[in-house]
C-alpha cells in the first residue's frame, strides 16, 4: 500500500523522469537543428525623394561606367509579398562541451534513479517500524490488561476478606490505589496503540482514521548472523543512497569538464534555402530552382571574453563537485557509525530479552510466594502490589526488547540496502 501511495516516493519517480528528459536535451546538440518560416503580406512604400548615384556614361578607356549623384523622387508604391525559408544547422565539433552535457545528464539521471530506490527503502523502514510499533502497543496493552484484571482481583478478595473481619479497611485501600494505577496505565496504553494504528495508516499513505488491524507472524531470527565488517562492507555496496551521491560527484565532474570546454571554439554548418516574390504562386511552386535565395557554409564560433562570466562558471562546477565528494565522504562516515548503532542496539536487546525472560519467571514465582505468605498471614497487601508491579515492568520490559530488536534489525537492514519486498 504505502509503495502504491507514498506521496514521497512518487515525487523521486518523478524527478527521474525528469533528468530523463535532461537527457534527452543535452542529446539534442548533437543533432541538426531545422526550422521553417513562413510569411505572406502587402508591402507600402510612400512617395518620396532620394540622392542616388546615377549612370551618365560609359569611359571605353577605362572600361567603366560613370555615375552622377541626382535627386530622383519615386511614386508612391503597393505590391505582396511572400516569403518561405528552410535552415539546417548542424554542430560539427565544440571540443567536448556536448560529450560532457551529455554524461553529466546520465550521471545525473543514474543518481535520480539510486534515489528512487532509497526513497523506496525508507518507506519500507517507516511501514516496518510503523507496524511493529503497533503490535508493540497491542502486546503491552495486553499486558497492561492483564494487571488490571489481577489487580482487580485483589479489591475483590480484600474487601470480601474484610467483610469476614480478617483484613483491615487499609488493605481495601492499597488494593483500590494499585487498581487506580493499572487503569491508568490501561488507558494510556489503550491510546498508545489508537496513536500507532494512525501513524502506521500515515505509513500506508491512508487516512490516518481508517480502521485497521493487524496480525503477527512467526518471522525470522532477529539477530543479524554476519560480522560487523561484513555488514559495513554490504551497506557500503548496497547503500543506494551512496550510489546516489557517487553518480552526483560523477555528473559534477563532467559539469567541471564541460566548463572548461566553454573556452574552446565551436564549429558548425548551415545550410538555408529561401524564396520571396509579390506573386505567392511563384513561391510555392515545384519550381525550386527559381525566386531563391541560398547559402552553405561552415562556421566558427570563438569566445574571446564574455566578462569572467565562463571563469566564474567554471570556479563553481569545481566547488560543486569538492561539495559532492566531502557528501560521498561524509555519507560513508555515517552509515558506518549507524550500522555500528544498530548492531550495537541488537547486541543489547539479545541480552534484555534473555534477562527479561528471566525476570518474569522472577517475578511469577515472588508474586506467588507473596500471596501465600499474605494467606498464612506472614505477608501484607502491599507486598502483594509490589510483586504485581513487578512482574507487569517485567512483561513491559520483555515487550519494549523484542520489538525495539525488530526494529533496530529493520533500520539495519535498510541500511544495508536490504529487507526490500518484490516490485
Amino acid at each position: 500500500m504505502a509503495l502504491e501511495n507514498n506521496s514521497t516516493l512518487r515525487i523521486t519517480q518523478t524527478q527521474k523522469e525528469i533528468a530523463g528528459t535532461q537527457v534527452t536535451s543535452a542529446t539534442a546538440a548533437w543533432l541538426p537543428s531545422i526550422s521553417t518560416s513562413f510569411s505572406s503580406g502587402r508591402y507600402f512604400q510612400g512617395a518620396r525623394a532620394v540622392k542616388t548615384d546615377v549612370p551618365v556614361g560609359f569611359d571605353e578607356t577605362s572600361g567603366k561606367f560613370l555615375y552622377r549623384q541626382y535627386e530622383i523622387t519615386q511614386e508612391a508604391t503597393e505590391r505582396n509579398s511572400h516569403s518561405a525559408r528552410l535552415s539546417i544547422n548542424q554542430n560539427i565539433f565544440d571540443f567536448g562541451q556536448t560529450l560532457y552535457s551529455i554524461k553529466s545528464s546520465k550521471a545525473y539521471q543514474q543518481a535520480s534513479e539510486q534515489n528512487v530506490i532509497s526513497t523506496r527503502q525508507a518507506v519500507i523502514y517507516n511501514v516496518k517500524r510503523a507496524f511493529y510499533e503497533l503490535l508493540k502497543a497491542i502486546r503491552l496493552e495486553r499486558v497492561y490488561q492483564e494487571a488490571a484484571t489481577l489487580a482487580e482481583d485483589e479489591v475483590n478478595r480484600a474487601q470480601t476478606m474484610m467483610d469476614i473481619g480478617i483484613t483491615s479497611q487499609a488493605e481495601v485501600f492499597q488494593a483500590k490505589v494499585s487498581l487506580g494505577n493499572a487503569r491508568t496505565s490501561l488507558i494510556t496504553q489503550s491510546n498508545a496503540v489508537e496513536i500507532s494504528k494512525a501513524q502506521l495508516n500515515n505509513a500506508l499513505g491512508r487516512n490516518p482514521s481508517l480502521t485497521v488491524s493487524v496480525k503477527e507472524v512467526a518471522s525470522e531470527p532477529i539477530f543479524p548472523t554476519i560480522t560487523f565488517d561484513e555488514a559495513v562492507k554490504t551497506a557500503i555496496q548496497n547503500s543506494a543512497e551512496i550510489k546516489a551521491l557517487n553518480f552526483q560527484a560523477k555528473a559534477s565532474q563532467y559539469a567541471v569538464r564541460m566548463a572548461q570546454s566553454r573556452y574552446m571554439p565551436n564549429i558548425g554548418a548551415n545550410i538555408s534555402y529561401s524564396r520571396s516574390n509579390d506573386d505567392i504562386g511563384r513561391v510555392y511552386t515545384s519550381n525550386l530552382d527559381e525566386d531563391f535565395t541560398a547559402s552553405l557554409g561552415i562556421g566558427l564560433d570563438l569566445n574571446i571574453f564574455k566578462g569572467f562570466a565562463d571563469k566564474a562558471n567554471s570556479q563553481r562546477a569545481q566547488l560543486n563537485h569538492q561539495v559532492d565528494l566531502e557528501n560521498l565522504a561524509e555519507r560513508k562516515r555515517t552509515l558506518t557509525a549507524e550500522v555500528r548503532q544498530y548492531f550495537l542496539q541488537l547486541e543489547a536487546y539479545k541480552d534484555f530479552i534473555e534477562i527479561n525472560q528471566q525476570n518474569i519467571e522472577a517475578a511469577r514465582e515472588n508474586l506467588r510466594l507473596q500471596q501465600e505468605k499474605r494467606r498464612v498471614g506472614s505477608g501484607t497487601e502491599l507486598e502483594v502490589s509490589q510483586a504485581q508491579v513487578e512482574l507487569t515492568r517485567a512483561q513491559a520490559n520483555l515487550v519494549q526488547a523484542e520489538y525495539e530488536a525488530k526494529i533496530s534489525k529493520a533500520h539495519l537492514e535498510a541500511a544495508m540496502g536490504m529487507g526490500d519486498v518484490a516490485q
